[in-house]
């Protein structure tokens, strides 16, 4: 069953034309060290000209903080980096979601308190760090549960929410409920958090707030699980009012949890990616939730980190089957699987953001160290 699963100065470069038709880029060198930094979460400022990187700073011993770095796309420089450590005596972060709003940064983060599943507890917080970069709020959600996961994050003029799952246990059950949250832009609640007792999606789902709503997919869990039972091949979307019940929800027997993975476009699209057998099959749910005839074809790439919408493509982190050549960003026709390498030269990709033709991508360097590298690409 499930125990806990989450464990720069810049040199500024200018804007550079690619030969490659149509296309335009940029790349500012990250002076620091893949083996120092993991970036879990990118994302674009609303006029795609900034865009927040977030992840956990780590030792050999463990986890060590938390670094986000700001880099303006326009000029090819960095904004402002900063880290800051854990709360006292915890153990690890995890990074969900930075959104950029108002000249501000908002951080979703779920923290470990022990690294022992019988001794820690997962709890969700907020951050806010101004224009300079300086913290100026940290706010632990109110959890009614032992466990508290969070999903995904969304700005707007009035209010900050937050999405995620519950977890309770006894000697021989753990009890699974999904949660909605609303703050204020300063993250003081507005309201107790929305509970739904009626079972959630695992770790780790692709996850957006898009309006009123959040659009889910991945494996689902239900409300009750024996500690001893095997999770059920349940892979599902959902569309999740805010402030009620499910919208709608779509069961599809698609994979399994561990070689299934889910992303969600910025209209509310769910697009899930599964490899066996030398193929991969691509599912998508439209906002509406009426899923799409699978498209399955021959691919030479098998796992997968990341899946997003890249307007009418699907953009995919995937590694190669053979283990020997590194991973790529894969730009991939949903309508018949066609995938195209984007990443090129920039590295070893770790990391991918997109928002409309846009696309970014964090890479390790044949130096050890990490690169932000951007692109617009007028044929997407």
């Amino acid at each position: 069953m499930m125990k806990k699963l989450f464990s720069v100065v810049l040199t500024c470069m200018p804007l550079a034309a690619v030969a490659a038709a149509g296309t335009a880029t940029v790349q500012v060198p990250l002076q620091v060290k893949a083996n120092l930094f993991s970036p879990t979460t990118m994302d674009f400022s609303a006029n795609g000209e900034q865009v927040c990187i977030a992840g956990a700073d780590h030792t050999e011993m463990g986890t060590r903080g938390g670094r986000l770095i700001l880099v303006d796309r326009v000029h090819g420089t960095l904004s402002w980096q900063k880290t800051f450590p854990l709360p006292e005596h915890y153990a690890s972060i995890a990074p969900i979601q930075c959104r950029i709003v108002d000249n501000r940064v908002y951080l979703l983060a779920n923290m470990i308190t022990h690294l022992s599943p019988s001794l820690g507890q997962t709890l969700t917080y907020l951050y806010i760090f101004d224009a300079q970069g300086r913290q100026v709020a940290r706010e632990e959600l109110s959890s009614p549960a032992r466990d508290q996961v969070a999903y995904a994050m969304d700005v707007s003029k009035d209010a900050v929410q937050v999405a995620g799952y519950l977890m309770d246990q006894d000697e021989d059950f753990e009890y699974y409920s999904t949660f909605t949250q609303s703050l204020d832009r300063s993250l003081k609640p507005l309201s107790a958090p929305v509970v739904r007792k009626t079972g959630a999606y695992a770790p780790f789902p692709g996850a957006r707030i898009v309006g009123d709503s959040l659009y889910i997919g991945g494996v689902f869990v239900p409300a009750k699980v024996g500690k001893r039972d095997a999770w059920s091949d349940d892979f599902a979307a959902s569309r999740m009012r805010l402030t009620r019940g499910y919208a709608w929800s779509a069961h599809s027997k698609f994979g399994t949890h561990s070689d299934t993975r889910a992303g969600v476009a910025e209209d509310g699209t769910v697009y899930a990616l599964q490899h066996g057998a030398g193929r991969t099959s691509l599912l998508a749910v439209p906002p509406g939730g009426s899923p799409l005839p699978v498209v399955t074809y021959a691919s030479s790439y098998c796992d997968t980190d990341a899946v997003l919408g890249y307007g009418t493509y699907v953009l995919a982190l995937r590694a190669p089957c053979d283990g020997k050549a590194r991973k790529a960003v894969l730009k991939i026709d949903p309508a018949t699987g066609h995938e195209t390498v984007l990443s090129g030269a920039i590295g070893e990709p770790v990391e991918i953001a997109t928002k409309g033709a846009l696309w970014s991508a964090v890479a390790k360097g044949k130096d050890g160290r990490l690169y932000f590298h951007s692109a617009w690409s007028g044929t997407q």
